[in-house]
């Protein structure tokens, strides 16, 4: 489904990306864990193109993006990209204008142009599976940061992308919210949704992920299965920073 092959990422003169390769397949969820500022969420943010590679190479199914220095991305490569891939951030970012209806169909209505009546079931389907049919006229500051993070997955599924990705899905909640959105992404592992997760949260990354990446300073330290790299690790600095998280 997804390989990350050579990624290079610089902020100027900072490199904080060094040839990172990883593999996701189709229908297993992937957690990103770390140190802040050991490059997950940059990592994340070169999948979907938020962020643009210097180098290196992004397979997405049967699309291949290569990276060249300052070379731009192609427009329809751009498009193809962002259409596969859906995204859910930290801070939510729903229109607070928006009810959590509105906030799921918008993309449906404005990019992908979709009739208001077939936009609006897929909405509540999706609110449904979330768990928040009920909230469906509820703008955002009338929810819970929980309910706000679950209206922000759902919008993320609506244009039914091959892969989500979670930029540190439940660290602006407190425990008892977060483990609502903890429960919809674990729901959403099961039913086979293809999923790179980055994230602080072991209890989140032990739940939903078959796969997690240890990284550190820009580079995959370790790679495994959830339970050898999270149980039973096998470089020294893993089992530090795994040790000092769950205690």
């Amino acid at each position: 489904m997804i390989r990350l092959t050579g990624i290079e990422k610089a902020f100027g003169s900072t490199v904080v990306l060094h040839g990172v390769d990883l593999e996701v397949k189709e229908g297993t969820v992937t957690a990103l864990i770390g140190p802040s500022g050991g490059g997950k969420s940059t990592l994340l943010r070169c999948v979907n193109l938020l962020e643009r590679p210097r180098a290196g190479r992004l397979e997405l199914g049967d699309l291949t993006v290569v990276f060249h220095g300052d070379h731009p991305v192609a427009r329809e490569q751009l498009h193809e990209v962002r259409q596969r891939t859906g995204t859910v951030f930290q801070a939510f970012h729903l229109f607070p204008h928006r009810t959590a209806l509105g906030n799921v169909i918008e993309g449906l209505l404005t990019v992908q142009k979709r009739p208001r009546q077939e936009a609006e079931a897929r909405g509540r389907a999706l609110l449904d599976r979330v768990g928040l049919l009920a909230k469906q006229d509820a703008y955002p500051g009338q929810l819970s940061g929980g309910q706000q993070q679950r209206v922000a997955i759902a919008r993320a599924l609506a244009g039914n992308p091959r892969v989500l990705l979670c930029d540190e899905p439940t660290s602006a909640l407190d425990p008892e919210l977060a483990r609502e959105v903890v429960e919809v992404l674990t729901s959403l592992a099961r039913d086979g949704i293809t999923m790179i997760v980055a994230t602080h949260d072991l209890r989140l990354a032990a739940n939903v992920a078959g796969q997690v990446a240890f990284l550190e300073s820009g580079r995959v330290v370790e790679l495994g299965t959830s339970e050898q790299v999270l149980r039973n690790p096998m470089i020294s600095r893993t089992r530090e920073f795994v040790s000092s998280i769950s205690h």
